[in-house]
């Protein structure tokens, strides 16, 4: 069976009963029966049994032998009976290819009115009704007569109004049917949240929370379902910041709090609060940024830590200059003691204190302390140069002294410090970065080690060849050691174990992207308790004989000359005079530009020892300033440093053929300078 002709044909080309056709069976079975239906549709629960018996009703009241209600099927949109009475047997399952009549049509069968949308066999005459709908058609109703028949007004009203009351019992399944979706829908987002969600009621009570909801605050749905808004906050609100229980004014409102969890552990979290989703109940959505905040005070304070790398370069420069002449200073009074004390003791009689050799003790302790200073300053050197990424041979063992110097503080009063460096070839890197990853370990290794028992804990620092051309540095401690769960995890940035305050979790990833830049790697082995070793494995240098130690040369016999000294600092250049006053000229010049002015003058020098960074114009001007005015004199200049920590002073050693000496320096390494120096410059005159 199927639908004879298009619907709209159907639909334009319907016979309407004239008004006077056929007698009517009576409007009040008809009344009766629509009201019957009626209070059906009012009461039925679900739209099934309400079909069929609207379609028993209509086949009584009208005396059909046959009635049907047609669905529109989706997507095709076909016609199929949902329900029906009196249908012959297969009728059951008829399927109408088209769409129900538009809203209000009606179309009826028999003579002269076409065919019906449900083509029975043997059906002399039916009656067929759309209901209608919001945007379309809900279905068509229709009663189907074996015998010829014209359906009075009374009775197609009956139909009319039967298909009204069914359109409206279906829009209104329809719409409780959207509802529950939508709620089940909102009920997964609500579920699903990143974000915790809570519902609240009037008076502040918490009626329902999501899954992130219950894993932020804790306890349990019994245990966070019934308790107060205002019981979440860790703090009591403070006038004029938003709270939590803000929402419950009727406001939206937004801000950021520390809820705490049933355990005990404080959370900081952003919330927004939303009233009156519903009658009486607002929501309230948290969003845990706990560890963004951690994130950011570890990033800020990776910040200072840069912050501080590059004022502890500057600060290193500022030591070196006072160094430079405490140290020449105290070598010079070390000398002329020195010559003195036989003079001395030759001229003091045996009850008077030997003076001469106690004056050159505590000399010799002064120097001992800054040479203490000078090391710790070289080494603070080592580590402020964040921007130094020059790669080249690198000694190990002076490195790792170096290290261990400036992590010493933290060692000492918790471990045994166990060194083990072998005769180990130079490795190929760059000694700053190097640096940096010892001392990350060293520092980790310690704070592993609780305070106060350095007797029990050790830590040890070795290093060895291995084979096909690398060497291995291992620092190992005897402390707290890795849980098994952590390992696996404590390259990730901002990783850490360690309290709030202490480390940023970037150090071993920033160890681990720095060697494995230089074509190495690290690898870690713990024992929860017993301790942890981390072993970084480096290339070594490859065979030019780069960090091999040198022939000394042969001392150069002394020659007489004209020195220019160039230093801001003023005693730098009066302890160089006042040494070497004897040996050679000594001229002063407390700026560049002093220096330059002397030179134009039409002064002549043998040799510039020269500041690199200086106000007002530095070393490096000076130099660039000569090579164009007296070349043959900036050939002769040389640099007293106290640390190129300015990425252009590095650029610039980097890139002139100039000579450096680091200050603090010796007498004696100035005196053999100035005796290389002038005596090359003899030779090449001669």
């Amino acid at each position: 069976m199927s639908g004879r002709g298009d619907v709209r044909e159907l639909i334009r080309g319907g016979c309407s009963v004239p008004a006077d056709a056929g007698e009517s069976r009576g409007r009040a079975p008809l009344d009766a029966a629509v009201a019957a239906l009626a209070e059906l549709a009012m009461n039925a629960e679900g739209t099934g049994p309400l079909l069929q018996a609207a379609c028993a009703i209509a086949r009584d009241a009208l005396g059909a032998d046959a009635t049907a209600f047609l669905e529109p099927e989706e997507p095709a949109g076909d016609l199929v009976v949902r329900a029906a009475a009196g249908l012959p047997p297969g009728a059951a399952d008829a399927r109408v290819a088209g769409a129900p009549p538009g809203t209000g049509a009606r179309i009826t069968g028999g003579p002269g009115g076409g065919r019906p949308l449900l083509d029975l066999p043997g059906v002399e005459a039916s009656a067929e009704v759309a209901l209608p709908g919001r945007e379309r058609p809900l279905g068509v109703i229709g009663a189907y007569v074996r015998h010829p028949r014209i359906f009075h007004a009374d009775e197609l009203r009956f139909l009319e109004t039967s298909a009204g009351v069914l359109a409206a019992a279906l829009a209104r399944d329809l719409a409780e049917a959207e509802v529950l979706e939508r709620e089940r829908q909102m009920r997964a987002v609500f579920d699903a949240a990143l974000d915790a969600m809570l519902c609240v009621d009037a008076s502040g009570r918490i009626r329902d929370a999501n899954a992130a909801a219950l894993a932020l605050l804790g306890g349990g749905r019994a245990g966070l379902v019934g308790r107060s808004l205002a019981e979440l906050a860790a703090e009591p609100p403070r006038p004029g910041v938003p709270a939590l229980a803000d929402v419950l004014r009727g406001e939206r409102v937004s801000g950021a709090a520390e809820v705490v969890h049933a355990g005990g552990l404080r959370r900081s979290v952003e919330f927004t609060g939303v009233p009156n989703i519903q009658p009486g109940r607002h929501l309230v959505a948290l969003r845990d940024v706990s560890e963004r905040k951690q994130l950011h005070a570890r990033l800020a304070l990776a910040d200072r830590m840069v912050s501080v790398g590059t004022l502890a370069a500057g600060v290193a420069h500022e030591l070196n200059n006072p160094l430079a002449y405490v140290v020449a200073n105290l070598s010079y009074v070390d000398e002329q003691l020195t010559v003195l004390a036989p003079r001395l003791a030759t001229a003091r009689s045996p009850r008077e204190p030997d003076l001469a050799n106690a004056l050159l003790d505590a000399v010799h302790d002064a120097r001992d302390g800054a040479e203490r200073m000078r090391v710790i300053v070289r080494d603070l050197k080592t580590f402020s140069r964040p921007d130094e990424d020059r790669a080249g041979p690198v000694s190990l063992p002076p490195l790792l002294d170096s290290c261990v110097s400036v992590a010493w503080n933290e060692i000492r009063h918790r471990a045994r410090l166990v060194r083990d460096v072998a005769d180990v070839p130079p490795v190929q890197g760059c000694e700053a970065r190097l640096g940096q990853v010892f001392l990350n370990l060293l520092v980790n290794a310690a704070q592993a080690i609780p305070d106060g028992h350095a007797d029990e804990h050790q830590i040890r620092v070795s290093a060895r060849a291995l084979t096909g051309d690398r060497v291995a540095v291992e620092v190992a401690d005897s402390g707290s050691g890795i849980a098994p769960e952590h390992l696996p995890r404590i390259f990730d940035p901002f990783f850490t174990t360690k309290p709030p305050g202490v480390g940023t979790g970037l150090g071993l990833s920033i160890c681990q992207s720095i060697v494995s830049a230089m074509g190495g790697e690290i690898q870690v082995e713990s024992a929860l308790g017993r301790g942890t070793a981390f072993r970084v494995i480096l290339p070594a240098s490859g065979p030019d004989g780069a960090g091999a130690a040198r022939p000394g040369a042969a001392p150069a016999a002394r020659v007489r000359g004209r020195i220019l000294v160039v230093d801001d600092e003023p005693l730098v250049g009066t302890v160089i005079q006042r040494t070497l006053q004897g040996e050679h000229e000594v001229t002063v010049a407390p700026s560049a530009r002093a220096a330059l002015a002397r030179v134009a003058a039409g002064e002549r020098f043998d040799l510039v020892l020269s500041d690199l960074l200086m106000p007002e114009m530095t070393g490096m001007e000076l130099y660039r300033a000569l090579r164009e005015r007296a070349p043959e004199l900036a050939r002769r200049v040389v640099f007293l440093t106290g640390g190129a920590f300015t990425p252009a002073a590095r650029t610039f050693l980097e890139q002139e053929p100039v000579e450096c000496v680091e200050k603090p320096f010796e007498l004696e390494t100035i005196r053999a300078l100035l005796a290389r120096r002038l005596g090359a410059r003899r030779a090449d005159a001669s």
